[in-house]
Order: C-alpha cells, then sequence, then structure tokens
C-alpha cells in the first residue's frame, strides 16, 4: 500500500490567495483551531462544500447533547474499522481530552468492545459503531443503546458514527496526508489484529 503522500489526488490549497470564500474560511479555521488542516485544504477545491462540510462537523462536535467522551470513544472505534490512520491520529488526543482513559483506548484498539473497563453505555455505542460502519443497526443493538441514551442522543450518535465513516472514505479516496502533529501518535490498530 502507498503511503497518503504518494497516492494524493487532489491539490493542497494552503494559500486562498484570489478566493473571498476559501479566504473567509481559512480565517475562521486559523482563529479556531490555530491553523488549516491538510483535508480542509484539500476541500478548498470546491469551497462551498468546505463551508457546508465545516457547519456541519462543528455543530457536531460542538453542539450536541451526548456526552463528547461516548462519541469520542464511537469516532476511534469508526477509525479503527475503516483502517483510518489520519482519523485515529485526529482524534486520539481529542478522546483523552474529552476524559477518555488510557484504559479504554487501549480496548478499542484491542477491539474489545466487551471489556469490562467499559460503562455498560460505552459497550452499546461500541456495539451500534461496529454494526452502522457494516452497514445496518439490529433492533436489539439499537434498543440496548436506546435504554441509556435518548432519541436526540441517539441521533447525535448515528450522524457522528456515520459522519466519520464518510470522514474516513473521503481522506482515503482524496489520498490526503497525515498532518504534522499525527507523527506523535500511534498508527491505528488494525481490527483483530493481534499486535
Amino acid at each position: 500500500m502507498s503511503s497518503p503522500d504518494e497516492r494524493r489526488r487532489v491539490t493542497l490549497r494552503a494559500d486562498p490567495a484570489g478566493d473571498e470564500t476559501l479566504t473567509a474560511i481559512y480565517e475562521q479555521v486559523v482563529r479556531a483551531a490555530g491553523g488549516v488542516p491538510r483535508l480542509y485544504q484539500a476541500l478548498g477545491a470546491a469551497p462551498h462544500l468546505l463551508r457546508g462540510w465545516i457547519d456541519f462537523a462543528w455543530t457536531l462536535r460542538a453542539d450536541a447533547l451526548s456526552s463528547r467522551a461516548l462519541r469520542e470513544l464511537a469516532i476511534l472505534r469508526c477509525a479503527q474499522l475503516c483502517g483510518s490512520d489520519y482519523v485515529w491520529r485526529s482524534h486520539i488526543r481529542l478522546a483523552a481530552e474529552a476524559g477518555v482513559t488510557e484504559a479504554k483506548v487501549a480496548a478499542v484498539a484491542a477491539a474489545e468492545a466487551g471489556d469490562a473497563v467499559f460503562e455498560p453505555v460505552e459497550r452499546a455505542v461500541l456495539a451500534l459503531t461496529a454494526e452502522l460502519v457494516d452497514g445496518g443497526v439490529a433492533d436489539t443493538t439499537w434498543d440496548t443503546a436506546a435504554a441509556y441514551l435518548d432519541e436526540q442522543m441517539m441521533v447525535e450518535l448515528v450522524l457522528t458514527i456515520s459522519w466519520y465513516a464518510h470522514v474516513a472514505r473521503v481522506v482515503d479516496a482524496l489520498g490526503i496526508p497525515l498532518e504534522g502533529y499525527h507523527a506523535g501518535e500511534a498508527a491505528v490498530p488494525r481490527f483483530g489484529s493481534e499486535e
């Protein structure tokens, strides 16, 4: 398999010069995040879609009622199931900041969704994640998670899981290279691997 840098399929638009829409978007991103991620630079080829991407993703991240830690666990499992190094490395630190313990990250990495380190709601959400990434959710899986979470939280989780499966596919299809800070993070553990 080639490295992301060897597979890059679109130009990274680090400089939005000459495009007022992209300039405004980048200014917003720099104010909020300190820089423009390579993913956004690639999506800069379609500024109006980048705007929609940011609006949805940032709302999903910041304006949800469900636990951020619970959503970050789901994102990590989603990254693992999709084999997305970019999503895993982008969210490992965010998960820790949200309160996900190293033991829980290790259990996700080892694909031990039933591990005793997880609370029952976390096990339910990890099962929901696995099924949703695979393409469908059984009623029993849904009902187990819904026993802990209200409808708004369930919708937020389904959107989060679906969104990050989507992000993983976009990053892979466009060949987005890892961010500089990703070098300090461990690679995505392969689901079911013995490493």
